[in-house]
């Protein structure tokens, strides 16, 4: 079994999206439902928590420095971790019908944003590219809770969760255009009778793609042609994502819940909603 370690952070209701800053040095992640943002420091072994007045989705560090915020129902930025918000209109979208989720960028700086359906309940969620002018793109539809989002190392193959009914699907990937094309299920849980659902996921340097599995208390390392490599249990039932960091990016990092645990589910899974740091053995992509 692959030892973990806890992180000294607070525990999240719903521990989402982190994401690791080489410039900073640091790991950010959200608490959607406690509306904050969270940052640790590996070299410092402390974590800052910033209270917001809006749920998050996902949190970006910028090129130019500070962060882009994605919130469910728009963006803004922070030109430091304390810094006061700038909203940023987000033209073409109605977020009476659908909601912001999970999102990355591509290795040319494309920042691509899922959507799900307002009651996560009908597929009327889709995958959006928006460029560094904000131009928005619609890319795909048909989906009911977009989730994570990761490329492969040559940058040619995006992978794209769809949390219910539980799929991973992989796409061709044009990296001078920021295009996608040839959509095909990677991973059918269902079909493969898998135990809960992919939520978050990452790439590692030799391309195996790393998925947090909510309900199914594991984080599970797929290799290209979706074969399950590695199965790491976690003491929690609903890990919700994972991101490499730390020196050398050597570090997984991995998000979870307690939002939707009953008292006695708390009760039995007191590390629930709680950051872990796991060495699995193989390091990260900037």
């Amino acid at each position: 079994m692959t030892a973990f370690a806890t992180i000294d952070a607070p525990a999240c209701v719903l521990g989402e999206g982190p994401m690791w800053s080489d410039r900073d040095e640091a790991l950010y992640w959200v608490d959607i439902v406690a509306r904050r943002i969270l940052r640790f420091r590996p070299s410092e072994g402390r974590t800052d928590v910033r209270e917001l007045p809006f749920a998050p989705s996902a949190i970006i560090p910028r090129q130019a420095g500070g962060l882009l915020l994605i919130t469910k129902k728009g963006m803004a930025v922070l030109d430091g971790f304390d810094a006061a918000l700038r909203s940023i209109p987000v033209p073409g979208l109605d977020f009476t019908r659908e909601v912001f989720n999970d999102a990355a960028c591509d290795r040319a700086g494309r920042l691509w944003v899922g959507t799900r359906d307002i009651d996560a309940r009908a597929a009327t969620g889709r995958l959006y590219r928006i460029d560094a002018d904000f131009n928005v793109t619609r890319h795909a539809e048909g989906l009911v809770i977009s989730n994570g989002i990761a490329w492969s190392p040559d940058g040619r193959t995006m992978y794209h969760v769809d949390s219910r009914p539980g799929r991973i699907d992989a796409y061709d990937y044009d990296p001078d255009r920021g295009a996608i094309s040839n959509r095909r299920v990677f991973l059918d849980y269902a079909a493969a009778k898998h135990e809960g659902r992919p939520d978050g996921c990452t790439v590692d340097a030799e391309g195996g793609l790393w998925v947090a599995e909510v309900e199914g208390a594991r984080l599970a390392r797929y290799t290209p042609d979706g074969r399950l490599d590695r199965d790491v249990p976690l003491p929690v039932s609903k890990p919700t994502s994972v991101m490499f960091g730390g020196a050398g990016r050597r570090t997984l990092f991995a998000t979870s819940m307690q939002f939707g645990l009953s008292d006695a589910e708390l009760a039995a899974q007191p590390l629930a909603g709680r950051l872990f740091a796991l060495d699995v053995g193989v390091a990260g992509l900037p």
